[in-house]
């Protein structure tokens, strides 16, 4: 088990259509290989507002960080959300780290190409309409390092409605999950739900947490650190 501060706890938050019971095996891991005390936030994907989702969010975390530091990791859709929780609610508030994983933050081609066919529509809901086909320029200011890890196995149904040029896990490019201000941006080779059963992007995730890199990152890209604004909570 890897040594940490006593009293950090990881929150968990999944993606489209999910419950948090496909994060089961990445919270094992955190739990009992790295010492993490770990909660799962849900959430409606396919309904709600995404600004009372993420102060829910906010407010979900503050209770269970019992004193201690607390965490976010988020999956695809999740990762956005974390993303704007932190903007809106939680810099300053939520004094630990976050991982974004596969999290489309500069906007998704394939939530776009799927928005085109009428009867698929009703399917994403308003939070991939919202926060991935259309979503408002990102980037991060905060104190609270920020990191994402992208996959580059090219295996998900994105590529039925995008046509990727470039690296890609099969539904996110590694471009859509680059924004100014990240601490670190990791590339591993894992598709976008496969990604959430390995043990290095396990690792890797609890090594951020920790030290706010990854063990062997690329480094996040050089770029102003633009706040995105938004509603405060």
């Amino acid at each position: 088990m890897s040594p940490i501060s006593p009293g950090e706890t990881v929150v968990l938050v999944h993606g489209l259509w999910m419950n948090g019971l496909e994060l089961s095996m990445l919270g094992h891991r955190l739990r009992h290989e790295h010492g993490y005390d770990v909660r799962t936030f849900s959430y409606p994907t396919m309904s709600g507002v995404a600004a009372d989702i993420c102060r829910d969010l906010a407010a979900f975390a503050t209770s269970v960080a019992g004193g201690g530091r607390v965490h976010l990791v988020g999956h695809s859709l999740g990762g956005v959300l974390v993303h704007r929780t932190l903007v809106e609610c939680g810099a300053g508030r939520l004094e630990g780290n976050a991982v974004l994983l596969g999290a489309p933050l500069n906007g998704s081609k394939a939530a776009r190409g799927a928005a085109q066919f009428p009867v698929l529509r009703p399917l994403l809901g308003p939070h991939v309409m919202n926060e991935l086909a259309e979503p408002p320029p990102r980037a991060w200011s905060g104190p609270n390092a920020v990191g994402v890890i992208a996959g580059s196995l090219r295996m998900g149904t994105g590529q039925f409605f995008a046509h990727f040029d470039e690296d890609n896990d099969g539904t996110v490019a590694v471009s859509e999950t680059r924004i100014a201000g990240l601490a670190d941006h990791l590339v591993l080779p894992h598709s976008h739900f496969g990604m959430l059963y390995a043990r290095d992007v396990a690792a890797q995730v609890a090594h951020f947490l920790r030290n706010g890199r990854f063990a062997a990152g690329e480094g996040a890209r050089a770029g102003s650190r633009v706040g995105t604004g938004g509603a405060r909570c």
